[in-house]
């Protein structure tokens, strides 16, 4: 039986933590999702609901999540933490690393990589729970060990080749700009077929997805062409 994972968003841009927030609550597996908005709130939120698992922003009004990762570290605390930031210097990442975190997801997040990520962690939770002995592919998997055999990665259920294909072709051009929307009328999809294709996409690095805000309204997620390395 899946261990419960409640989660805490520590995020100072409130529309993008309500948005992740909503994405997580409509994951029937989860449990409690609390947000945060700066370092102070997270500390006594922590010790308030004690929570499985924190979505941490490194960048945040009062400091740096950082920061928070190190006193966890120090406190030897049991909260997982995955950092979800715009930060990509190899220092951060490092220090981050040193610091245990579970995963490193770069902003803007894609949807299907932190579904993934909650998954594993889920799986690493019931895992620890297991009275029984573990095989190495468990521990791997607790580990974060990825040992893949070079070649294609497979497709997952509710993606096929076909229209993977489809919609990759509509960002032959790098300066397309598509919605879940627009995708879904271009190829005549449901708009949930369209966002869980971009999304794998994304997850991929296939294509890149931003975070647009307007100035009325929720934040739009927009997909572009990858941009060439």
């Amino acid at each position: 039986m899946a261990q419960p994972l409640s989660i805490l968003i520590v995020e100072d841009e409130t529309a993008l933590a309500e948005t992740h927030a909503e994405f997580i609550r409509q994951r029937s597996s989860r449990g409690q999702v609390w947000l945060a908005g700066n370092l102070a709130q997270a500390r006594v939120m922590i010790a308030r609901f004690r929570p499985s698992l924190i979505l941490l922003d490194n960048a945040l009004p009062d400091g740096n999540g950082i920061t928070l990762l190190h006193e966890l570290t120090a406190a030897h605390s049991p909260c997982g933490v995955v950092f979800t930031t715009a930060a990509s210097d190899m220092d951060t990442v490092a220090e981050a690393v040193r610091c245990g975190v579970f995963d490193y997801l770069i902003k803007p997040v894609s949807w299907s990589r932190l579904e993934q990520t909650l998954d594993r962690y889920q799986q690493r939770l019931t895992m620890l729970a297991n009275p029984d002995a573990a095989s190495q592919r468990q521990i791997d998997e607790m580990f974060n060990a990825y040992a893949r055999a070079a070649g294609e990665v497979p497709l997952p259920a509710g993606i096929d080749a076909l229209t993977l294909a489809k919609v990759s072709d509509l960002f032959t051009d790098p300066d397309a700009r598509y919605t879940a929307e627009t995708v879904a009328q271009e190829l005549k999809l449901s708009r949930t077929t369209a966002r869980r294709y971009l999304e794998f996409a994304a997850g991929q690095q296939q294509i890149c997805a931003e975070i647009v805000y307007g100035k009325v309204g929720r934040p739009q997620r927009i997909y572009r062409a990858s941009s060439p390395n």
